[in-house]
């Protein structure tokens, strides 16, 4: 019995530090450890006994996994590793592209959707909201999302 609680400890114990050392290998080595207490419970026990213990491995391990899912995404280590802001309300890479829109220049290249523009004098790449448009066709402004600037045919 000893043997299955430590396997089964060692198991969960590598699973839970699964959320401060991200990258999978001691998730991995925990699973293993609990199929691995699972398996000892049924050849040691046999029967009931061994079954029930098996399945109370099983399902420690999947409560580890779930845990580490739920929660890593809060912990520190999963803080460092994700974004903190939403992408979507951010704003571009050019703090004047915001000032762009309602101008208009000449699209330099087929844009099918996307391709590049002149505009101000400056080469742009820019994006269509589906529709082609040829080379030389002059284009607006009609939006900037995030680090995409969206033009529409005059």
């Amino acid at each position: 019995m000893t043997k299955y609680i430590a396997l089964v400890l060692a198991g969960a114990a590598l699973l839970a530090f699964e959320i401060f050392v991200p990258g999978g290998i001691l998730g991995i080595i925990g699973f293993i450890l609990l199929l691995l207490a699972a398996a000892t419970a049924v050849k040691v026990y046999g029967g009931v006994i061994g079954y029930s213990l098996a399945v109370i491995a099983i399902l420690i391990g999947c409560l580890m996994v779930y845990l580490v899912v739920r929660f890593f995404p809060s912990s520190y280590v999963g803080k460092k590793l994700s974004l903190s802001t939403d992408m979507k309300d951010s704003q571009t890479g050019d703090p004047g592209a915001l000032q762009l829109i309602g101008v208009e220049g000449i699209a330099l290249t087929i844009l099918r959707p996307a391709g590049f523009a002149q505009i101000n004098g400056k080469r742009v790449d820019v994006v269509t909201r589906g529709e082609n448009i040829n080379q030389g066709d002059k284009v607006r402004v009609a939006d900037v999302e995030g680090n995409r600037i969206v033009v529409e045919k005059v």
